[in-house]
């Protein structure tokens, strides 16, 4: 029996011969353009064909990768086709979203069940993890992460900024509240290690430029950390949304007196974007994006009084 090859390398041959860059199919598809070639070279493999001739700025169909194209092209046309039809007749639609579940839990959850409420006709499917995703696998129509901004092959819109401060155990305060390099060597630095970054925004914000911390630790998701922090083990920086829940109950509070700084970072909510006028998706997007925006009108009111 022949091997089956992937749909997924076809795919990526299909969207890269049709565009013969590798840059351009890595920016439709959300990948490297290293995770493009490799596909292609596995399905040249699986062929036992070269699909591409490869110069040094340049691709160009074979002969036998132009006869594949058009044996294949359509079938994937097809296929997406096809998917946009059934997503149309279903009297339900679903919108599958990808969230860390921290930020699930302290933000998201709430307005998912008011966007319920609103639009009973679209069901949306929350994928909790805090790993990447790579939107040309599997069926995830967008994501919320938190960076910069910038994925490759992505519409990137941001959502929310944070605002980071840091936070400890009551027990951990310390009688002079003035933000010094002193009072932070008392400390154990804690952070998560995506975003050990923060911290130098944080250090250079408040005029400790270049100050490096004497003990740092750090953990692999943001729970982890406030309950690290919680239990004393040392002074985390907290951000807006996450950290909300730990103040309110009292279990962390704010270490110093300086103002909170606006990080560079911020939550994104990214899709691809042959989706960017997919009705329930563009639905979904205007709620929560209407919510982070009453969001920064209560905060601004309550910064007046």
């Amino acid at each position: 029996m022949s091997r089956q090859v992937s749909l997924r390398a076809v795919e990526t041959f299909v969207i890269t011969a049709r565009a013969l860059s590798l840059t351009v199919a890595a920016r439709q598809l959300g990948l490297t353009t290293s995770a493009v070639s490799r596909r292609i070279s596995d399905l040249e493999v699986e062929l036992g064909v070269d699909l591409f001739q490869r110069h040094n700025r340049w691709i160009e169909l074979t002969a036998a990768g132009a006869r594949y194209l058009a044996s294949v092209g359509d079938a994937i046309d097809r296929i997406h086709a096809g998917a946009d039809e059934v997503r149309a007749e279903r009297g339900c639609k679903v919108v599958r979203l990808s969230a860390v579940p921290s930020f699930a839990t302290s933000w998201l959850m709430p307005r998912l069940a008011k966007f319920r409420e609103l639009r009973p006709d679209i069901d949306v499917e929350l994928e909790t993890n805090a790993d990447l995703i790579d939107f040309s696998i599997g069926d995830v129509h967008a994501g919320l992460r938190f960076g910069e901004g910038g994925w490759p092959g992505l519409v990137c819109e941001r959502l929310l900024d944070v605002e980071v401060a840091p936070v400890c155990a009551p027990g951990l305060t310390q009688p002079s509240r003035k933000a010094t390099a002193e009072a932070l060597d008392r400390f154990t630095i804690l952070s998560v290690v995506p975003v050990l970054g923060l911290w130098d925004d944080w250090f250079k914000a408040v005029g400790l430029c270049g100050y490096r911390p004497r003990r740092v630790k750090t953990f692999d998701n943001v729970q982890v950390l406030y309950e690290a922090a919680a239990a004393g083990m040392g002074l985390a920086l907290g951000g807006t949304h996450l950290v909300d829940p730990y103040l309110a109950s009292g279990r962390l509070v704010k270490a110093f007196d300086a103002p909170a700084v606006t990080a560079k970072s911020g939550w994104y909510l990214v899709y691809r974007p042959r989706d960017r006028g997919w009705p329930p998706l563009r639905a979904l997007s205007d709620l929560l994006f209407d919510e982070a925006a009453a969001e920064v009108r209560i905060a601004q009111l309550a910064d007046t009084r």
